[in-house]
């Protein structure tokens, strides 16, 4: 007898080692500049759960109500941060949190990047930021041509887990078919961001689509293969998800 490995509890368990973890840890900490580690376009990391990752940093403390604005994240070393010889605060996302000195509490804010650090990527890359948001930055150099190249065994590239991260939370975590929407962090990793192409070296806005794990198996028939086996974990935690919260839902009536 010939088992079959794409059926019962050893398919889960399959998937839950091939499918792609959309797991994205937000982090924020300090450092000294000194500290930083940065190529030629500005901060980096890498790490062994986010993959190689884009950074920003912002002083930790700031006078929001004298200055009549948040802090900057910057994106490398410009003429303000190298003004600053203090430790700043890291961040690998849009949304952080400083000391308001002001009014003596901690903020939580979307901050803007560096109008210098802004005006150096639209010159330097030509990069189309639009605002100067940080996702909009991760994203604008993926249409560039300093965009990611080198990929991973999965044919992703190093930083695709930010550059998702980036994408789906300019979606607001709203999938673009059926508007399912994460209402919390754990429900994130149910949003997935497809490629339109099937290309995923090609990682445009325009190539990318925010859906949730369900539409996206059934985006057509390669799709629904795929997630018959090396997306079968994520597919059945999220319909297993669905049925608990509608569930839920009926004995609330």
């Amino acid at each position: 007898m010939i088992y079959d490995f794409r059926k019962g509890k050893s398919a889960i368990y399959i998937s839950s080692l091939l499918h792609v973890d959309y797991d994205y840890d937000l982090e924020e900490y300090e450092l000294s500049q000194e500290e930083l580690e940065f190529d030629e376009i500005g901060f980096i990391k890498r790490g062994k759960k986010n993959g190689f990752e884009r950074l920003g940093i912002f002083l930790p403390e700031y006078r929001n109500e004298k200055y009549n604005q948040d802090p900057s994240l910057h994106i490398y070393n410009c003429d303000t941060t190298e003004d600053l010889s203090r430790r700043m605060k890291v961040s690998n996302s849009s949304k952080n949190t400083y000391y308001s000195k002001d009014q003596k509490k901690l903020i939580n804010a979307n901050l803007e990047i560096c109008k210098k650090c802004a005006r150096n990527l639209r010159k330097r890359y030509n990069l189309n930021l639009g605002t100067n948001t940080f996702n909009n930055f991760v994203l604008a150099l993926e249409e560039s041509e300093k965009r990611q190249t080198i990929t991973d065994n999965k044919g992703y590239i190093l930083n695709w887990k930010q550059v998702s991260y980036c994408f789906r939370e300019t979606k607001n975590f709203t999938c673009e078919k059926c508007s399912f929407k994460a209402t919390n962090n754990s429900e994130k990793k149910f949003l997935h961001a497809h490629h339109r192409d099937r290309d995923k070296k090609n990682n445009s806005r325009s190539n990318l689509e925010c859906l949730c794990v369900e539409c996206h198996s059934n985006v057509d028939e390669y799709h629904k293969e795929k997630f018959s086996f090396e997306g079968l974990k994520p597919l059945n935690d999220f319909l297993t998800f669905k049925e608990k919260k509608n569930n839920q839902s009926k004995n609330t009536q």
